[in-house]
């Protein structure tokens, strides 16, 4: 194929894309987002990195779009049940949607609250440490078999919450994405109420699937494959990147 067609046949499937995504919705469509994680997800200003790369990728289709902030949990009942048009960050574990590219990545640690030289060789060793995760960290993990039965584990839908139990000691071990604790640290050092301990371990989750990345979920097909087509773009322009670098130099600044 002659290399001075490419650009065209570019220019023409993303037109076609663009065309399908119109024709497939017309109608006003309804995204739901997850509670609680800032820099990634911030219902409190409506917005983000994954909401702003969301609202970047859907803006090049034309989509029209209603936001949601909910529960991980209630987000995919919700998009079961079709009363929903879109889930951005979710896990591939529900059958029968439609699921993007890899969307965002979360670089996961265990930090422990009461020892420094804490380590970590294998994900099996986390069943001797009582634990605070966040919603759905058992599946996304595949920890159900090493937590079934342990007491001391909990999970926490909203991971502010998650933050302030671990710093009040109701757990030794804290399951997180770094940039998430940094920002709710930045946030929970200027209350007074709080006691932030400096003497931590930090150790990333010898877990295979880290850093664990999340999709953008669809009960339409078109959809997503309009959607793909525009993140790809997103993404090989460079404005992916420059979108995360941007939330990431902002929180940097707190």
């Amino acid at each position: 194929m002659s290399k001075r067609f490419k650009p065209l046949i570019t220019l023409v499937i993303t037109s076609y894309m663009v065309l399908v995504s119109h024709a497939v919705w017309a109608k006003e469509l309804v995204v739901a987002f997850g509670l609680s994680r800032p820099p990634y997800v911030d219902e409190r200003s409506g917005s983000g990195i994954s909401v702003e790369l969301f609202k970047q990728a859907a803006g090049e289709l034309g989509w029209q779009y209603k936001t949601l902030f909910v529960s991980i949990k209630r987000m995919e009942r919700l998009l079961e049940r079709g009363e929903i048009d879109v889930a951005v960050e979710m896990s591939r574990a529900q059958p029968g949607l439609h699921y993007s590219i890899p969307f965002i990545s979360y670089s996961n640690y265990a930090v422990h609250s009461r020892n420094p030289g804490f380590v970590l060789n294998s994900m099996q060793e986390l069943a001797g440490h009582s634990i605070c995760a966040w919603q759905n960290a058992s599946e996304h993990l595949e920890l159900s078999e090493i937590v079934a039965g342990k007491e001391d584990y909990l999970e926490f839908p909203q991971q502010r919450n998650q933050v302030i139990e671990w710093l009040n000691g109701k757990c030794d071990v804290i399951l997180i994405d770094d940039t998430l604790l940094r920002w709710h640290l930045s946030e929970l050092n200027r209350s007074s109420s709080v006691y932030i301990n400096n003497q931590w371990g930090k150790v990333l989750l010898p877990f295979e699937n880290n850093p664990l990345w999340f999709y953008v979920a669809f009960k339409d097909a078109q959809l997503r494959d309009a959607f793909n087509t525009s993140l790809t773009k997103l993404i090989q322009t460079g404005r992916y990147q420059k979108i995360r670098e941007y939330w990431q130099s902002a929180q940097q600044k707190e």
